[in-house]
């Protein structure tokens, strides 16, 4: 399985930039919050590649995701579009907030350009924008750097600033103690320290974001979101007819075309294959140089286009009413399943403790459903049966669920995790989607697996302590 490969062209210059302004635009503190939507593009990127996407398409046909949540691919691929290209629109969004400051054209303005493009309205002929696999791979790379680069150096800042606040406050105390005519031998090793951190600082500032062109760096972040949307139409344009049309020409070339000539998109075909080309997420390879061209005259879209091209994604992203995503309960659930799977491990040193947590992880009517659950079980055991092999019966239908269950309650708790810490870690890795997760799963269903888990582990550890009925 290949995917046709978007890159970036620095050849042909986007549009003619205002040079008349003097010296650059250092980005300076703007460097940070520029990094983390660098990586959320890199991220994006590498979640577009061919193994990424095969996992993904792995994780469809997982158990746990094909019967918690749904077992329909193109619903599921729906939903991995759409919050692929909410990623894409923060991006976007962060991008042309800090373009407010470039007086150049461009990338000034590039909210509204991208909207057009998104809408099936746009035209890439005037950006110039030549797309080449080889180009988008060192782009990336330049990207990964200057991300790593930044994240150093933030962290050489807050060092840099510990030290110079210890250093402070010894002074303080030593001027209280004895005085401010007196010279503290100790404090030639500390000030020592201090240089050198500040040298490693200036170091990394010059290595970073820091000292970059605001205005280059957008236009490099710019040309990646149009080559990251172009990618996405490609995968998933099959099962989202709401992505803006992208059509294969001769020798592998691909171009947006706008909505309102897509119908006719056969008569520009000179090779014969008519029609508007969507890839899908299995595709054959392209070959060659792959361009945007000219896709038509400019016509802004209208605020109802706008809405129209964001609807289809917003409604993909909302998790159904009989979800736990809806109901609020996705990760508390995760964390029970991952707080058993790991007292499964070792079921017959669980102690009264462990048990007590977990009976206050769950809710009440989980706890309830279990004590219904154990009880009937408890009436039908006649003590016949010796507790190892009841214990070793219990042992595996507890693995069995944690095979299909526990993987879903991981990958729920890591996504909420890369979330969650967004604002402190600068990640380029991919991430986890929330088709992968129990955010779409059913409620009925979970519940019903988990109590299943419950019971059995409570008879795993009953045979393999010998312990009385009264667990929950």
């Amino acid at each position: 399985m290949r995917i046709p490969g978007f890159g970036l062209s620095g050849r042909v210059p986007i549009l003619q930039h205002d040079n008349s302004g003097g010296k650059p635009h250092q980005l300076g503190i703007l460097a940070f919050e520029t990094a983390r939507t660098m990586s959320r593009l890199v991220s994006l990127h590498l979640a577009l590649s061919d193994a990424e996407i095969t996992r993904l398409c792995c994780s469809m046909r997982s158990q746990g995701v094909a019967y918690l949540n749904s077992d329909n691919h193109g619903v599921l691929l729906r939903v991995a579009c759409a919050e692929m290209i909410d990623e894409l629109d923060a991006a976007a969004a962060d991008i042309a907030r800090l373009s407010g400051g470039c007086r150049a054209a461009w990338p000034h303005g590039f909210q509204r350009f991208y909207a057009d493009i998104k809408a099936g309205m746009g035209d890439t002929s005037c950006l110039g924008l030549g797309f080449q696999a080889s180009d988008l791979e060192k782009k990336v790379k330049k990207m990964e750097r200057y991300v790593a680069s930044t994240s150093a150096l933030y962290f050489a800042m807050k060092d840099l600033a510990e030290l110079e606040a210890g250093e402070r406050q010894r002074a303080e105390k030593w001027n209280k103690w004895a005085g401010a005519d007196k010279v503290d031998p100790n404090s030639d090793p500390i000030r020592e320290l201090i240089n050198l951190q500040q040298d490693r600082v200036r170091r990394l500032r010059e290595q970073s974001l820091w000292t970059r062109d605001l205005r280059k760096v957008n236009d490099l972040m710019a040309r990646l979101v149009i080559s990251l949307l172009a990618r996405i139409s490609a995968v998933f344009g099959a099962v989202v007819k709401e992505l803006p049309p992208v059509t294969m020409r001769r020798h592998g070339r691909v171009e947006f075309q706008p909505r309102r000539q897509a119908r006719f998109a056969h008569h520009h075909h000179p090779n014969g294959a008519g029609g508007i080309f969507f890839s899908g997420p299995l595709v054959k390879p392209a070959h060659g140089n792959i361009l945007i061209r000219k896709s038509g005259s400019l016509i802004h879209c209208t605020s109802k286009q706008a809405a129209g091209a964001e609807s289809w994604k917003t409604q993909a992203l909302e998790p159904p009413h009989n979800s736990l995503g809806a109901s609020g309960l996705a990760l508390r659930y995760a964390r029970v399943v991952i707080f058993l799977e790991h007292l499964a491990k070792s079921p017959e040193l669980v102690g009264k403790e462990a048990r007590e947590e977990l009976y206050w992880m769950l809710p009440v009517g989980i706890r309830s459903a279990v004590r219904r659950k154990l009880q009937g079980h408890w009436k039908l055991d006649d003590g016949r049966n010796p507790p190892g092999a009841l214990a070793t019966g219990w042992k595996e239908a507890v693995e069995g669920i944690l095979e299909w269950l526990a993987p879903i309650a991981r990958d729920t708790e890591r996504w909420h995790e890369e979330r969650s810490f967004e604002q402190q870690q600068l990640s380029a890795a991919p991430r986890v989607m929330m088709l992968q997760t129990l955010m779409f799963s059913d409620k009925e269903k979970t519940e019903v697996a988990i109590v299943e888990l419950l019971v059995a582990f409570s008879f795993v550890c009953r045979y393999k302590q010998g312990e009385d009925e009264d667990e929950y």
